[in-house]
């Protein structure tokens, strides 16, 4: 804005020094007292509620703000601390699987072979006594010979 005035004598102080507004020529005249008043107006202190009602808003945004950011924290450091337990987890599980993996080859083998041995005992019990047989679901075993059959072989 550029300053403007009427005269020389607007630009003295109550001192007689110069003194310089940057007020333009239309707020200069729209606060010049009015001829014959020489009272001064006190500035309008409607905005010191309005201040105070701002700042007061504004220091609540802000400690809801810092809530909120240490919430968010509190949850990614949580969110990270699960995820670390999911993959160990998953680690373990996958171990686990392996291992469970490897058993059941293991007792697939374990059974064929536990199968390969009980044909040959049984073959070579059978060679060596004759076999038994039973006549009828009630009877008791008997040995080819006709001897009945005794665990105390």
């Amino acid at each position: 804005m550029l300053a403007k005035y009427s005269s020389t004598r607007d630009m003295l102080d109550a001192d007689g020094d110069t003194t310089m507004s940057l007020r333009s020529q239309a707020s200069a005249t729209s606060q010049r007292p009015e001829r014959g008043h020489t009272e001064r107006r006190r500035p309008s202190s409607a905005w010191r509620p309005v201040a105070l009602i701002l700042l007061t808003l504004s220091l609540g945004l802000l400690i809801g703000l810092a809530a909120l950011g240490l919430v968010f924290f509190q949850l990614y450091q949580l969110s990270n601390t699960q995820q670390d337990s999911i993959l160990q987890k998953e680690e373990r599980l996958g171990n686990l699987s392996r291992q469970l993996q490897s058993l059941r080859t293991q007792n697939r083998k374990l059974a064929e072979t536990l199968h390969h041995v009980a044909e040959k005992l049984c073959r070579e019990l059978y060679n060596k006594t004759g076999g038994l047989s039973r006549n009828g679901s009630g009877k008791a075993w008997l040995w080819m010979d006709g001897t009945p059959y005794s665990s105390k072989l």
